[in-house]
C-alpha cells in the first residue's frame, strides 16, 4: 500500500472499540451501472451502502448538476463542458441505461419518499465558474428537507470552509492524497479527513480521533478481497467504494463482532506454534507462526461467532485459546509438559473444546488416568490444561511436576496467588509416581 507514516501511538484505557463502519457507494455501482444514475444508485443501496457518493458542478445557467468529468463527454459521448453549457442542453443527453444527465434538485425530488443518503463531493475545478455553489447546494438541501441524510467531502477545503458558513451542522470532510494537506488550519472547519489508502496506518487513524476527526478511506477503487481483509482491520469510521457488495460483508461481519482494547503483553502457552490470520473476520493465514511461549504485545481482543483473537500486530491475528496475558502467561508456563493424575471427585471428569467455552463437553475421562500436558489457559482465576482428548479443568487434577529442577519450579509456583494456584503432588523420596498409591504417598501442597 505504499510507505507509511510512523507516528507515536497513543495508548489508550479499557473501552470497546468501534464495531462497524459506514459503507458509501462510490457514485453509486458504477461497475454494472452507469455511475451517478439512480440505477447505479439504487443498486449500491440494495447492496448494502449506508450512503452513495456524488459529484456536483455548477452549469452555465447555475443549475447544480450531478456529474464527475466536467463535461458530459465519457457518459454520453457529447463533449460538453458543464460549466459553459445550460442544464436543459445537458439534458438532452442520456447515458448507456437511457437516463439523462440529472440536476441535484432532480435527484432531491426523486429521493423524497425514500430514507437514502448521499455524500456530495463539490468539484471545484481551477477556471471553472462556481458561483455561490455551496450557497445553492445548500438552498435544496433546506428545501427538500435533506439536513440529515447528506454528507460533504471536497478536495477544496475552502469549499468545505464555505459549507460551515451556511450549514454548520452537516459533515464535512476533506479528501486528502497527502498528508501534508492536513493542518491545524483545516481542521478547525471539518469534523474528517478522508484518507488515500497508501497513507493510513492504524496510529494515523488513533491520532485523528484523539482530535475528534472521523476517519474514511478511499483507493483507486480497483480493490479487491486481499485489500479488504486489510482495511477492516482499521479502526475507521468509513469507506467509499465500488464494491459496496463485498464492503457490505465484512462491514456485516466487523459489525457482529465486539472489540475490546487490551495494550497488555501475553504470550503462547502451548507445546504448538499458533497461526496467525490478517483478520479474525474471514481468517487468512499469514506464513508466520507464533511461537510456543514467545512474549508478544497484546493490542486487542476480537470476539465473534463464539470464536476469540487476539491481535498481536498489524493484520496480524492469533487463536486466543492457549495465549494468556502477563502475569498468567508466567503462571501458567509452569505446567507445560507436565504430567498429571484425574482426580475428580466424580467417577469421570469432562473434556472441553476449548476452555473458553466450558459448555462444550466432547468427552468424559476417567479418575486415576494420568496425561502430559501440552497447553495451559487461565480463564478468570481457573486454570485450564490441555491434553491428548481436550482440555480439563486443572481442578480436577493432581498436578505431577517434574522432580528435576524441583527447587526452582516450586519457587515460581508459590508466587501464584492461591485463588488462581492449581493443586500440585510430587513424590517423597525415591517412591515413583504410581496412581493407586497417590494419596498415600504424595505431599499435597496448595
Amino acid at each position: 500500500m505504499g510507505k507509511r507514516l510512523t507516528l507515536a501511538v497513543l495508548l489508550l484505557p479499557l473501552f470497546l472499540l468501534l464495531s462497524g463502519f459506514t459503507l458509501i457507494g462510490h457514485r453509486g455501482d458504477p461497475l454494472n451501472y452507469p455511475e451517478e444514475t439512480y440505477q447505479s444508485f439504487d443498486s449500491a443501496f440494495n447492496n448494502g451502502a449506508d450512503y452513495v457518493e456524488l459529484d456536483v458542478h455548477e452549469s452555465a445557467d447555475g443549475v447544480v448538476v450531478i456529474q464527475h468529468d466536467s463535461t458530459i463527454q465519457r457518459m454520453t459521448g457529447a463533449n460538453l463542458a458543464i460549466a459553459t453549457t445550460n442544464f436543459a442542453q445537458l439534458q438532452q443527453y442520456h447515458t448507456k441505461n437511457g437516463e439523462p444527465i440529472h440536476s441535484l434538485e432532480d435527484l432531491f425530488i426523486h429521493e423524497q419518499q425514500t430514507n437514502h443518503k448521499f455524500l456530495i463531493e463539490t468539484k471545484i475545478v481551477k477556471g471553472e465558474p462556481h458561483p455561490h455553489l455551496e450557497d445553492k447546494i445548500a438552498a435544496l438541501i433546506q428545501k427538500y428537507h435533506m439536513e440529515n441524510r447528506v454528507m460533504f467531502h471536497s478536495f477544496s477545503a475552502a469549499s468545505l470552509k464555505r459549507l460551515q458558513a451556511v450549514l454548520p451542522n452537516v459533515p464535512r470532510i476533506l479528501i486528502v492524497g497527502s498528508l501534508k494537506r492536513i493542518n491545524f488550519d483545516v481542521l478547525t472547519y471539518v469534523d474528517g479527513i478522508n484518507l488515500s489508502s497508501d497513507l493510513v496506518t492504524p496510529q494515523l487513524v488513533t491520532q485523528l480521533h484523539d482530535l475528534g476527526k472521523k476517519v474514511y478511506i478511499w483507493d483507486e477503487m480497483n480493490e479487491n478481497r486481499s485489500l479488504w481483509t486489510w482495511l477492516v482491520n482499521l479502526n475507521i469510521d468509513g469507506i467509499v467504494t465500488n464494491y459496496t457488495a463485498l464492503g457490505h460483508e465484512f462491514q456485516a461481519l466487523k459489525a457482529a463482532a465486539v472489540t475490546t482494547d487490551i495494550n497488555d503483553l501475553g504470550a503462547n502457552s502451548s507445546t504448538t506454534p499458533l497461526p496467525i490470520y490478517e483478520n479474525p473476520y474471514q481468517p487468512t493465514l499469514r506464513h508466520e507462526q507464533l511461537a510456543p511461549e514467545t512474549p508478544v504485545m497484546i493490542s486487542s481482543m476480537v470476539t465473534i461467532a463464539g470464536n476469540t483473537y487476539y491481535q498481536i500486530g498489524d493484520n496480524a491475528f492469533v487463536p486466543a485459546t492457549t495465549v494468556n496475558l502477563a502475569p498468567q502467561a508466567g503462571w501458567a508456563s509452569l505446567f507445560i509438559n507436565q504430567n498429571a493424575v484425574v482426580t475428580g471427585k466424580k467417577f469421570r471428569v469432562p473434556v472441553y473444546a476449548d476452555p473458553l467455552h466450558q459448555q462444550d463437553v466432547i468427552a468424559h475421562i476417567a479418575n486415576h488416568t494420568r496425561h502430559h500436558i501440552t497447553a495451559a489457559r487461565y480463564e478468570g482465576n481457573h486454570l485450564y490444561v490441555k491434553i491428548k482428548t481436550g482440555w480439563l479443568n486443572a481442578q480436577d487434577l493432581q498436578l505431577l511436576p517434574d522432580a528435576e529442577n524441583m527447587t526452582t519450579w516450586m519457587s515460581q509456583y508459590r508466587s501464584i496467588p492461591a485463588a488462581q494456584k492449581p493443586l500440585v503432588h510430587w513424590a517423597l523420596g525415591d517412591t515413583a509416581f504410581d496412581t493407586p498409591l497417590l494419596n498415600a504417598s504424595v505431599v499435597g501442597i496448595g
